[in-house]
């Protein structure tokens, strides 16, 4: 783990563990896919409401009727919502492990501007484009648009992520800036 400041600048450096990425989908699901999801559902409700009414126009399976046509459906939809976690975790782990050792999350911590790079790829974003930036007990998190990105406290050497705070306050839009 390698923090070191030089002219307004961190070039921060550390691990890249499994439960960065978790906590990152995690982090993405809570602020980004449940809004959708939820509109997502809503919808499918409906639709479910206006291909299935009964003669009373009730949902035909919930609301009493013969329960025939929606049984199946339910019993579709239940079946996928277990066993597609379930796949994922199975499938995702061997990928997690074929992707190269030791794993490292970098990033340059400018007054402008924050790049990161981890997985071979690099991820640029100025701070007045930030839609988000807050922290958790274990990291800081920020939104830029559709881009997420996390950096863990862990890196960060006694006393640089009180300059990092610090230096994002100033750089980040008031709406945006959710630290404590």
């Amino acid at each position: 783990m390698l923090v070191s400041a030089v002219m307004n600048q961190i070039d921060f450096r550390t691990d890249h563990r499994l439960n960065d990425t978790i906590a990152l989908q995690f982090f993405v699901l809570r602020h980004h896919l449940l809004r959708r999801g939820l509109i997502l559902a809503v919808f499918m409700l409906g639709g479910l409401v206006v291909a299935h009414p009964d003669e009373r126009g009730a949902l035909v399976g919930f609301a009493g009727g013969s329960g025939a046509k929606c049984r199946p459906l339910c019993g579709d939809l239940s079946g996928r919502a277990c066993c597609h976690p379930c796949h994922r975790a199975d499938h995702g782990d061997p990928a997690w492990r074929r992707l190269s050792k030791p794993r490292q999350i970098r990033a340059t911590i400018t007054a402008d501007s924050i790049t990161l790079q981890k997985d071979g790829f690099s991820y640029g974003a100025r701070w007045s484009d930030a839609n988000l930036l807050t922290e958790n007990p274990n990291a800081f998190l920020m939104k830029f648009n559709q881009l997420y990105m996390r950096l863990p406290k862990r890196g960060f050497a006694p006393g640089e992520a009180a300059q990092f705070r610090a230096l994002a306050s100033t750089a980040v839009p008031t709406a945006a800036n959710r630290l404590r």
